[in-house]
């Protein structure tokens, strides 16, 4: 039979042992000895206004960590060409371009003949 000086059933944080509080504060857990106080074993229950707060939050960090990313990208892109260390432009008959690229795919022809397997007697 419970009684009431013996205070609230609480479940340890830590331990999981479960004991009674005996109305003290701070609450101190017999087995493992841990402190807790009272707000330990309030539950908080997010609704969805807070997960959606959450969630764009989390998009807005995604997007800053991005545009970091990027940015530092550049940096090294426009130091490399302040040093020098950019490739030069080809000119002339080596420089391929785009066009020229998708013509020689366009005249490559792939033929593949198909043997018929019915005249074996090996199956």
């Amino acid at each position: 039979m419970v009684k009431a000086t013996w205070g609230t059933k609480r479940t340890c944080q830590s331990c999981a042992a479960r004991f009674y509080d005996l109305n003290k504060s701070p609450i101190k857990c017999p087995k493992c000895g841990r402190e807790h106080d009272r707000e330990d074993f309030v539950k908080v229950r997010r609704g969805r206004g807070a997960a959606a707060a959450a969630a764009a939050t989390a998009a807005a960090a995604t997007a800053a960590a991005a545009a970091l990313v990027k940015a530092a990208a550049k940096k090294k892109a426009d130091d490399a060409a302040l040093n020098g260390d950019e490739i030069p432009d080809v000119e002339g008959d080596d420089a391929l371009e785009a066009d020229d690229l998708a013509d020689e795919t366009d005249d490559i022809e792939v033929e593949v003949e198909v043997e018929d397997d019915k005249g074996e007697g090996d199956r």
